[in-house]
């Protein structure tokens, strides 16, 4: 990579750092590419070289922090605790990333771009799926899991529960506007009507 490749691929690294910065604290629909821009130390037309429009930078973030999402949730699956524990890290990172960008989040995920729905889906199927086989297989074998169940059922419970949430644009809102119920649905979605047993 020569100097002028690298100054690109740092400007458009400092643009994306910048947007994420003021999209988490302001939300996607207040922030203005001028205020990214004055954020990352450069022109607007810079931002336009780089991602082409602001939805086009938005759905980058949004692959952006979808990815980095994954690689938090591998590491947790991969620490030496318990799966109480785990499962406790893992809930309280999803609430926080919905009560994050002014309760915007899933919202710019379902409205997202082709290009950007295909990449959620193929990296739900190839990588988040195969986290999850490998953190409740753990949990069964820790004895948290209740061991009928098999594998495919609670994929595929989980994938009509997600589904489900993002095919509504009410659900959504309701559940990116109130801490307590998003943790309320991922303790229903893992435990059930019945509560966990201690």
């Amino acid at each position: 990579m020569n100097g002028f490749e690298r100054r690109k691929g740092q400007k458009k690294e400092s643009i994306r750092r910048a947007a994420i910065e003021l999209f988490q604290t302001y939300g996607f629909k207040k922030v203005t590419l001028s205020d990214i821009a004055s954020k990352a130390g450069v022109s607007q037309v810079t931002i336009y070289n780089h991602f082409g429009s602001k939805e086009e930078l938005v759905h980058d973030i949004v692959k952006t922090v979808f990815r980095s999402y994954i690689e938090k949730y591998r590491a947790i699956i991969e620490e030496e605790k318990a799966f109480p524990e785990k499962l406790e890290i893992i809930v309280f990172e999803k609430t926080e990333l919905a009560s994050q960008y002014q309760g915007e989040w899933v919202q710019a995920v379902v409205q997202s771009y082709p290009e950007t729905q295909r990449f959620i889906e193929t990296t739900w199927q190839q990588e988040v799926n195969k986290l999850m086989i490998d953190f409740f297989e753990e949990g069964k074998k820790q004895g948290y899991i209740n061991p009928e169940l098999s594998l495919e059922a609670i994929l595929l419970y989980l994938e009509v529960l997600r589904k489900g949430i993002f095919a509504s644009s009410g659900l959504i809102a309701k559940t990116e506007n109130s801490e307590k119920l998003m943790r309320d649905l991922i303790s229903l979605s893992l435990y059930g009507l019945v509560g966990k047993n201690e």
